[in-house]
């Protein structure tokens, strides 16, 4: 390996002997060729030495780097090395020192043998130039790019046709595809299912029962053959999850989940009102069992992720909080310190919820009003 590795200072150094040589061709080219006034078609004229000044700024400054270099590095490069690996700098690691001469090195007597040779070269550049004219134009670096990059563009092209296919169906088994597979495999790679059933409540007969009613309800969604079955399904799931808000003690949450359901219930069925009727699915039973496949995975990894999370516990239980509202948020009002205090960014958002919730009623009361006055008139 150590002598395929040589092979990259050399490879680079030749490339720098290149380079050197277009950038004499850009500079004597530009600035000593011999010029053609007519093809211009106007009068040229050296530049204004207001024009001058920013360059000779520029260079002035260049200048000012190389001779005193330490002075920036204490000042700018420093603290922003610092800024970037705080630990180091606490140490006291991070030092800086800058020197325009470093002696008789390898790399100074590379840079006086790329500007020899370079010079060299461009010296003899109609002589040694027509070599190009020899090498094929199929296997030049130009043409081999253009044709990596059509070849992606056909490429992309025949992807996107694949699975463009204009479907939300597909682009949401798509989406289900791609999360079953990372987030459940990030997690069984990484070891983050963890459960803890001994930190739970026990479970009450009207959770059980309430769950029972979800499980109905979107078995229901499932298999129903109308939308207004869906829909009202749907909603009724919604209001299941804010009654089960109403046994865990949040009375918040489950306002918020009564307004937005019943707001999101009304907006369905307005919307599917004006579609057609559901088609009957002659999917072949593949397809149906690799999309119940799917579903089961969905649904499968979100549950392992729910109680994932119920069995890492990062912040301390909630019983502290309130044995500690008075010194935390000094109210004495549990209640009102986990609403404004402790979880004030939820509530503002919770309220911003209802807020939209009440304007979007606000606004369908009004458009059936102006329908129907259009009606009379």
């Amino acid at each position: 390996m150590e002598s395929i590795g040589i092979l990259i200072p050399i490879i680079a150094w030749i490339a720098s002997i290149f380079t050197f040589i277009y950038c004499m061709i850009m500079l004597f080219k530009t600035f000593t060729g011999k010029p053609h006034y007519p093809k211009v078609g106007k009068n040229v004229h050296e530049a204004p030495v207001g024009m001058l000044i920013p360059p000779t700024i520029l260079a002035g400054l260049v200048l000012v780097v190389f001779f005193f270099p330490n002075h920036l590095a204490q000042s700018i490069l420093l603290p922003a090395w610092a800024a970037i690996v705080p630990g180091l700098a606490q140490k006291g690691i991070l030092q800086i020192q800058i020197s325009a001469w470093h002696g008789l090195s390898p790399e100074l007597f590379m840079t006086v043998g790329v500007v020899i040779i370079g010079a060299f070269l461009y010296k003899n550049l109609s002589k040694w130039q027509v070599i190009y004219h020899w090498y094929p134009k199929s296997l030049t670096l130009n043409n081999i790019y253009y044709g990596f990059l059509k070849g992606m563009e056909s490429f992309s092209g025949a992807v996107t046709r694949r699975y463009m296919t204009g479907s939300v169906r597909d682009y949401l088994v798509y989406i289900f595809i791609f999360i079953v597979m990372i987030v459940g495999g990030a997690l069984l790679l990484g070891q983050g299912f963890k459960f803890a059933p001994f930190q739970d409540a026990p479970v009450s007969i009207y959770e059980i029962a309430l769950l029972l009613a979800m499980v109905v309800l979107a078995v229901t969604v499932l298999f129903a053959r109308s939308r207004l079955t869906s829909i009202l399904a749907v909603g009724a799931l919604g209001y299941m999850v804010a009654f089960l808000f109403v046994l865990f003690r949040a009375p918040d949450l489950a306002l918020t989940q009564l307004v937005v359901e019943t707001v999101t219930t009304v907006l369905f069925l307005l919307c599917f009102y004006h579609l057609p009727k559901i088609k009957k699915d002659n999917s072949s039973w593949r397809v149906k069992a690799t999309k119940g496949t799917i579903a089961l995975g969905m649904g499968l990894v979100m549950t392992l992720v729910a109680l994932s999370v119920n069995g890492s516990r990062f912040f301390p239980s909630i019983s502290w909080f309130y044995e500690n509202a008075y010194d935390l948020a000094g109210a004495q009002n549990i209640v009102n310190a986990i609403l404004v205090d402790f979880r004030g960014v939820d509530t503002m958002l919770e309220i911003l919820v209802l807020t939209m919730a009440g304007l979007g009623v606000y606004i369908l009361v009004k458009l059936r009003k102006e329908g129907e006055e259009r009606e009379r008139t």
